[in-house]
């Protein structure tokens, strides 16, 4: 309302008349549901508003969405399994020495800060729940504070997606961060400030915009399946049958006539007989129908479609959240595609967040830089690093007190240098997995083809 009031104060009554000719506070009277209604009324009524802030509809998104999170499986299945899979990536601060080498840093406050960026939050916590802001509503933000209690000297606040937007001028680009407080006015930060967001496309402005509403008539659509459903198994529907009394069958009180439907009822409701057979009187036959068929009420492959969808809009195979059935070796497969042609691009955009807004904060005029060490994740099992190492080295690689140590036994002495098998030398053999070369043949005998 205070909204409201500021706008009439530039435009008072009497002198703003809309496109249908009707005074814009006369409408106003009429009432409007919502602010996202007010906004789009004034939007299609071609009226400029002094001031506007943070467009009216916004705030209605922003609610619109956390329900969203908070009642559809599908939505949360989906954001759940990316914002871990993107949070558990750790980040690893290097320095470029030159164009042919490069260093990794541990102990520079970067780098501290990467590993333990709040007191209070684990990281992969952190940064799950800025994620699911960035994947529910298109935007996130993380303000970067001075704290002289934690090892880096720095600390990572998350400014959750409800309480923030992101105000743009006229060519669209970020100008304000708005954020909003429960202990006070809003803050309006200019920027560049000591804080990382980033957003998505939007139509107008640059606060992004939420796939939920992209999705809410899918997701509308997959709430009204359930609610039926729901109402189908509440209202007892188990067998599509009807009972037939024979027409000439003994006059039937009203008395009795209730009490059957009640003994019935118990057989059919949730009570203790439900599900049990009842007993039929006076010639009574249960007579199958096909007005409504069980089947029906099951949503399997309804909750499936769903999942499939959602998945398809976040640029993930749904067979990786159960939404379709798979081999293992597909799995695998798309489990490698999960993190470079699924989620790579978000990798890359976070990264990018990282490089261009933490490190002139935290170092600036150094050649740091943060990447992600996504060969974490893509790492295949323990037999398959082996043979793949072996190869590439053309010796073995490890050591036998660090083979034991892999199995937690105590360590032996003598144990710390590396075994050369006799048959692996260099010039000679690839690695101990390959066979012995051909032998030489007489001179002047070819090979047979």
């Amino acid at each position: 309302m205070a909204f409201w009031h500021r706008w009439t104060k530039h435009h008072p009554a009497g002198q703003v008349i809309d496109q249908d000719g009707v005074p814009v506070l006369a409408k106003a009277a009429e009432g409007f549901g919502d602010l996202a209604e007010l906004g789009a009324y004034l939007t299609a009524s071609g009226i400029r508003v002094v001031d506007p802030g943070v467009p009216l509809s916004n705030y209605a998104g922003t609610a619109a969405a956390m329900r969203v999170w908070e009642t559809q499986p599908s939505v949360r299945k989906v954001v759940d399994y990316i914002a871990r899979a993107l949070a558990t990536i750790p980040w690893h601060v290097y320095e470029r020495v030159s164009d042919t080498d490069r260093r990794r840093v541990t102990d520079h406050p970067l780098a501290l800060l990467l590993a333990n960026p709040a007191p209070t939050v684990t990281p992969s916590r952190l940064w799950h729940s800025v994620i699911v802001d960035w994947l529910i509503h298109d935007r996130w933000c993380v303000q970067v504070l001075p704290n002289a209690d934690t090892a880096s000297g720095w600390e990572l606040r998350r400014k959750p997606a409800r309480r923030m937007h992101v105000l743009a001028d006229d060519d669209d680009q970020p100008a304000y961060l708005y954020l909003i407080s429960s202990r006070g006015p809003a803050q309006v930060v200019p920027l560049p400030g000591p804080y990382l967001f980033d957003h998505g496309y939007a139509t107008v402005g640059a606060d992004g915009t939420s796939p939920m509403e992209t999705m809410q008539q899918i997701l509308a659509e997959q709430a009204e399946a359930v609610e039926w459903r729901r109402s189908v198994w509440r209202n007892g529907a188990r067998v599509p049958s009807v009972i037939e009394r024979p027409v000439d069958a003994p006059g039937w009180s009203k008395g009795a006539k209730d009490r059957f439907i009640a003994a019935f009822n118990a057989f059919v409701g949730r009570g203790p007989s439900a599900g049990g057979t009842p007993i039929l009187e006076d010639g009574m036959t249960l007579k199958t129908i096909t007005a409504f068929n069980p089947a029906e009420t099951q949503d399997i492959e309804g909750r499936k479609l769903t999942d499939a969808e959602v998945a398809s809009s976040y640029h993930i195979p749904p067979e990786l959240v159960g939404a379709r059935e798979g081999t293992f070796s597909t799995l695998d497969a798309f489990r490698q595609m999960l993190y470079t042609h699924s989620v790579g691009p978000d990798i890359t955009m976070l990264q990018d967040v990282l490089n261009t807004m933490l490190v002139p904060l935290i170092a600036p005029g150094t050649s740091l830089y943060v990447e992600a060490n996504v060969e974490a994740k893509l790492r295949g099992s323990f037999t398959e690093q082996a043979s793949i190492l072996q190869t590439a080295t053309g010796a073995p690689y490890m050591l036998r007190s660090e083979a034991r140590s892999k199995l937690n036994l105590p360590h032996v002495d003598g144990t710390e240098e590396l075994v050369t098998p006799l048959n692996v030398l260099v010039g000679g053999l690839a690695s101990p997995t390959d066979t012995a070369p051909p032998p030489a043949l007489p001179k002047g005998q070819g090979r047979p083809e």
